[in-house]
This record gives structure tokens, sequence and C-alpha cells, in this order.
């Protein structure tokens, strides 16, 4: 979204609301009133800045500049009676969207973004300088400032295939708003789909791998032999693997209606089969040549820009392949000692087995990998690359490409850590519990227990629910983290009823409570504990939110600093008791006091979210 010079764009992470429209005239007067008599002013800092490689989406590429404001005052509160303005100096960049901020409670903090130009003769890559000047308290007494000198490269940046260079490259704002995303595993390791039970699953998609390990548990070896026979080879589940059940647009209108914002389907996992089109001369190992004779991924991308144009595209891809002959010379011990590149045999009869769709080539990095990897790139326009395992790459010089490519497109693109290089964000896999983190990070899992791939083993009654998944959404969000979270189709293109349904759920909740979640930041402070989260939200006016992860009580105490003020409005957000007024008061500790009445209690479900208007004219 881009917004007009006359707005303002402030994101919070420290207890903190941006303010996008003005404060009425009335309540301005009453609080500078109150201001002036008390003469309590907040205490800015700003202790340094950066300036981003990100552009405000959908604009001519309007620089962000983003920075901490802290307020070092140990018991005044800045609110919109402060009148915080902040601009900046520079010879070579022009001030497009100013910030603010309409409260900041004492000993907080809060990431501000503005928006900033390239002045006229400026080329893009220069060094840019100048200061952050920060005006507040005139309403009510003498001008108070807050300053910080920043420098940077100004305008879309230009990268060289190398780490320090690609290192400028920051998370698109569409990736830090987005929040949830869905993940799909949908391969030839869908035809036999099996991992075993919990406690002792295993991931299905790794199928192939583990039915030649004797002794692994469960006991994929035996499973396959006695399932299929000793002659059986993974590659006959070609014949198996089908779009008889396949729908794209359910596909992508389920996503959308989940409430996700994003999807990252696997276009080729480490079996290297793979479910794109691509020149015969790279592979013919994939779902074009053989089998469906259908390019899912072009078929998938071209329902979400018809059915659902919103949705973000990304594209899994798995760096190496377990078995392409190709990738010998790099057979290394990776992740977990998995010998990538090793020739395939019969596990039960020694015999050499043909990997089908193979064409030789000389190197596997130079003729396959990055090849693939730049048809999804530039091809398929993918938003983010979703690399796994990393291994031998080239990924400085894809990345470096991608991104110069992108950005001539006006396109953000983002590109995860597994590629071979640090890349924008870090992916938890399967994580029992998260921390807060100021990096971007998404958290990733299935809604099986333990299998990204469809495992038929699993009981309908081990999959998340819609509650599971809206109370990982809400601690992960207020960690700072997204959720990118997995589905597993039939090896028809089906995608499970029981999967269906926990989305759904999730989705109806999203409806309601979504702007507690989407272009959301996590609060500095804490993100909570127990059974109490926070985030903060700068786009439907001045905002914070009070997540409780179980119903609660008529009588409950926020542990936390949250930056309430008498004459702030506390309501329930979502269900069908939306906007039920929330009893409020400090209490002698400093804690906040929240009296729920009952139509709020059982007016929601999953979390309960309270939303804190900054109403207050204080």
């Amino acid at each position: 979204m881009y917004w007009s010079s006359s707005s303002v764009l402030a994101i919070l992470a420290g207890g903190a609301a941006a303010s996008l429209s003005t404060f009425s005239e009335a309540a301005g007067s009453a609080a500078v009133g109150r201001r002036s008599a008390r003469g309590y002013a907040p205490d800015l800092q700003i202790p340094g800045a950066s300036l981003s490689s990100k552009w405000l989406e959908g604009s001519d590429y309007v620089q962000i500049l983003e920075f901490y404001v802290i307020n070092n005052s140990k018991q005044n509160y800045l609110t919109l009676a402060d009148g915080l303005n902040i601009t900046i100096e520079s010879d070579s960049l022009d001030l497009v969207q100013p910030g603010t901020l309409a409260r900041l409670a004492p000993g907080q903090k809060a990431i501000v973004q503005i928006g900033v130009k390239n002045k006229a003769g400026v080329a893009n890559g220069s060094q840019c300088g100048g200061n952050i000047v920060a005006t507040y308290g005139e309403g009510y007494g003498p001008t108070l400032y807050a300053n910080s000198s920043f420098s940077g490269p100004c305008g879309p940046a230009t990268y060289t295939a190398d780490t320090n260079s690609l290192g400028y490259h920051w998370t698109p704002q569409w990736w830090d708003d987005a929040k949830f995303g869905i993940f799909i595993h949908w391969g030839l390791y869908s035809a036999p789909a099996w991992g075993g039970v919990s406690p002792n699953e295993a991931y299905a998609e790794w199928y192939w791998y583990r039915s030649h390990q004797q002794g692994y548990n469960p006991d994929f070896y035996n499973y396959h032999k006695e399932t299929y026979g000793e002659d059986f080879n993974y590659d006959q589940f070609i014949s198996n693997f089908t779009d008889a059940g396949w729908d794209p647009q359910q596909w992508v209108d389920l996503f959308a209606n989940a409430g996700a914002k994003y999807f990252v389907p696997v276009t080729k996992h480490h079996d290297g089969f793979a479910l794109f089109d691509m020149p015969s001369t790279v592979s013919k190992r994939n779902s074009v040549a053989w089998g469906p004779g259908r390019d899912f991924i072009g078929d998938l991308f071209a329902a979400a820009s018809k059915y659902q144009p919103h949705l973000k595209k990304g594209t899994y891809f798995s760096m190496p392949e377990w078995y392409n002959p190709a990738y010998a010379k790099y057979a290394a011990c990776l992740g977990g000692c998995n010998d990538f590149g090793l020739p395939d045999t019969n596990p039960y009869t020694g015999e050499s087995v043909e990997y089908t769709g193979y064409v030789p080539v000389d190197d596997f990095v130079l003729d396959i990998q990055l090849p693939q990897m730049n048809i999804l790139a530039n091809v398929y326009e993918s938003d983010y690359m979703w690399c796994d395992i990393g291994g031998a790459n080239n990924a400085t010089i894809f990345a470096s490409d991608w991104f110069n490519n992108a950005t001539k497109q006006n396109r953000q693109v983002a590109i995860n850590s597994r590629c071979g290089y640090a890349g924008d964000m870090t992916n938890p896999e399967y994580a029992s519990s998260f921390t807060t983190d100021a990096g971007s990070w998404e958290a990733n899992r299935g809604m099986d227990p333990f299998s990204f791939g469809y495992n038929y083993a699993t009981p309908d009654s081990a999959y998340m629910t819609g509650a599971d998944v809206v109370n990982n959404l809400v601690d992960i969000v207020s960690k700072n983290g997204n959720f990118l979270l997995d589905i597993g189709p039939t090896h028809n293109g089906s995608i499970p009823q029981i999967m269906q349904t926990g989305l759904l759920a999730a989705g109806k909740w999203l409806s309601t409570h979504g702007e507690s979640i989407y272009q959301t930041r996590f609060w500095a402070t804490t993100s909570g504990e127990n059974n109490f989260r926070y985030t903060t939200n700068p786009q439907y006016s001045p905002a914070f939110y009070i997540h409780y992860l179980t119903k609660p009580p008529s009588y409950l105490v926020v542990p936390d600093p949250i930056p309430w003020l008498p004459g702030d409005t506390i309501t329930l957000l979502g269900g069908s008791g939306a906007g039920t007024v929330i009893g409020a008061e400090r209490l002698s500790n400093g804690s906040v006091a929240l009296t729920i009445p009952d139509q709020a209690i059982n007016g929601d479900e999953y979390v309960w979210t309270f939303k804190l208007d900054f109403t207050s004219t204080w």
C-alpha cells in the first residue's frame, strides 16, 4: 500500500502506535491544556537510523528510512498532545512521508519508518546522508528536539555477487506485513504417503531416502518391501502421481479463505522430480515430461493471479538432489549426514537404478541448479525463493541477478537463508517454542504432527485444529515472526478435508481479528508470558493489542507495562462480542486490571484479543 505524502508511516516495536490521521481539535485542545498545566514532557532519543533497501509498495521507489525512537523519561508518556513530527534535513534526499507516534510509554521504544526519495540529479546507489529531526511539545511549551544523523546508499540498490553487497538486501515490506503463509509439499512422495505414526513419525517426503536405511525408526525399509515388493523402485510412483483431484483455483481460494497472504509450493524436493517446465537440455525429470504431463507450478501461479491476485507466490527449491548422477562430484555429508549425490541402487537387490529423466550435463550447479532457479525467479516470477539444504551452489550469482531484475520491474522479492548464503531471514522448522528475535524469521511446520508431505498413517485427530493454528500464529507474530503452515495434498492433488477444516476455521478468526495480526509489529518491551501476547499496528489508527490465549476470567490483571492511560478505550476485537467495552484501571503496582463482561468472555474463541485505542485526552 502507498500512502499519500500527507499521511505518516510508523512501524511499532515498543509500546507505541502510529498516527495515520490527526486527532480531533477538541481532543487536542484538552490534551494540550492538561500537558501545559502539568508540564509533563517525554524525553525522546533517536539512537541511529538506516537507509533500507526497501521502498513503499506501489510507490515510485520511495525509499524507507528506518530508526528507533526511545522515550528515556522514567514517568512521562509521549501522547498525541506532544505533536511529534519527524522529518529530515538532507542535501541528497527529499522527504516524501514524515513520521510520528501517537503513544510511547516511559522507558519504551518504537521503530519508525519515513519515506524519502533522491533529489534531482542524485544517482541511485550514491552515498547519501543527512539528519533526522524530531520536534515535539511546542503546543504546550518550548519546542523539544531529538536528532540523529544517517547515511547509506540512496535509491534502489544495484547488487553484485558479493555477500557484503547482498547483505544490504532487506526483507520487503510485503513480507514483513503478511505474517501468514501456506507451505505445500506435493510430489512423488505423495504417492506412498507414509512416515509412520507419532511418536515415531518421520517426514513422509523423505520416503525414498529412508527406504534405503535399514534400522531407521520408523521402518521405511521393511514397510516398502512388505507393501510394494523388493523390485518396486521409487520412480515407479510416477504413474501413481496424478492430477485427478487437483483444482488450482480451489487451492488458491482455500489459501485466501484461510487468511494467508502468500503461499510456497514445493517446486522440486530432494528426489529431483520438478513440478515446473524447463528446457529438455536442463532436465526431463519433471511433471511435464513424465506422469501427469502438467506444469503444476505454472497453472497454480496463473490461478492465483486470476482468482486471488493479492497472494504473493513463493517457490520452495531443493538445492541438491539425492541421487542425481551429476551431483556425485559434490557428494558430501549434509544436513545430518544425508549423502546427496550417491548413485541410487535397489536397497534389497543392490542393482543400479535408472534416474528417470536425467540428461547428462557437465556440472550440476551450472547446468541444472542455477538454470532451474533462474527459471523460477524470472520466468515464473517468484516473489520468494525458499531454498533448502544448501550445499554446492552459485546462490550469490543467482541472488544478485534476481534482485537487480526484480528491482527494474518494481518488484520486491525475498530469499531465505538456505540457498547458500545468509539471505533475508531464517526458517526454524518444527520448533516447539520461540523467543523474540528483532531480525526477520519465519517458523514453518506441517498441520501433521511431524510431516510436511501427506502421511496417510496420521489419524485425523492428530492434525492441527483452527485453535492450534491461531494460537501458534499469535505466539509467532508477537515475537516478530511469520508463520508458514504446511499442507500435504494426496497423490492426486486433493487436499484432505481435515486440513481444509482447520485452515478455514483459522481463516474465520482472522477475518475479524486480522488488524491485530497483519501489518503489525512486535512489542519490544516483551512478547508476553503465560497466556499473554502483544502486537502493535500502525495501520488501523493508533492501537495496541492484548492477546489472551485462552478464555479469560471476568477480572484479568495484565502484568506488563502496556501503554494505557486513563481515558483510553479498550474493546473486544472480533467474534460475536466484538466492540464490547472492557473496563480498565491502574493498580498501585502499575499493572492494568481489565474487567471483562460476560458477552465478551462468551463472545469469542481460540484467542481473545483486546484492542487498546489511544483515545485519552491526557
